[in-house]
């Protein structure tokens, strides 16, 4: 019976192996700052950082989406809630209903989710909101302390920007604030580096369409 189980098994998993080798990742990547020269070269003002905006740090592995909405809710609200204060007010971890947590937490407030737009027009979206004093939500690549040394997809708050520099402030819901260049950013943001995931993650990226440069926009009602 033993024999007969590893007849079966073994093949089977050397062809998931081959799979994986020799599957082609199905995604458009970005690995540097092409299409964004324009943008860096004529916004104004160069360099802006929000004030006020007080980073939290997630409680759990599974919690940055719920944490970035508290991060955002205290900024605009001047509370001071954590992601555990809005889950239980309700209900979610905010990792699939970002916009629809945002949008109960800023009633005076619409947001606005992008996804799949060039480099050139997220980096002026971000600009715009940090010249009206808005943070900008990002779903992005983040080393994950939970599973170090891997990254995973993470959600944050860009709260800075220094186009003289190229670069970004990242408000990073694993508790602190981080920057990073502006290359570095748009990597994370497409999930570029693949080798810096984990090999299920990759696997799974190799038949399935990877959405890049998400975040989400909070204009005036």
């Amino acid at each position: 019976m033993k024999k007969f189980l590893l007849l079966i098994i073994v093949p089977a998993l050397l062809v998931f192996l081959l799979i994986i080798v020799l599957l082609p990742a199905d995604v458009e990547i970005y690995t540097n700052a092409d299409g964004v020269s324009g943008a860096v070269g004529s916004l104004q003002p160069r360099a802006m950082e929000l004030d006020g905006l007080t980073i939290k740090a997630q409680p759990d592995s599974t919690t940055c989406g719920i944490t970035t909405v508290a991060v955002i809710s205290n900024y605009y609200n001047d509370t001071d809630f954590e992601a555990n204060d809005l889950m239980a007010k309700h209900g979610s971890k905010g990792t699939t209903d970002m916009a629809e947590l945002l949008e109960k937490e800023l009633p005076g407030k619409t947001i606005a989710f992008k996804s799949n737009v060039t480099n050139e027009e997220m980096i002026r979206d971000i600009h715009a909101s940090l010249k009206s004093n808005d943070p900008v939500a990002v779903y992005f690549g983040a080393p994950n302390p939970f599973n170090e040394p891997y990254y995973d997809s993470h959600g944050s708050v860009v709260c800075g920007i220094d186009l003289e520099n190229e670069s970004i402030t990242i408000g990073n819901s694993y508790g602190y604030r981080e920057v990073i260049s502006l290359v570095d950013f748009l990597n994370r943001m497409s999930y570029a580096e693949r080798d810096r995931y984990t090999p299920a993650q990759r696997f799974v990226w190799k038949f399935t369409r990877v959405n890049k440069n998400q975040y989400f926009l909070i204009e005036d009602a």
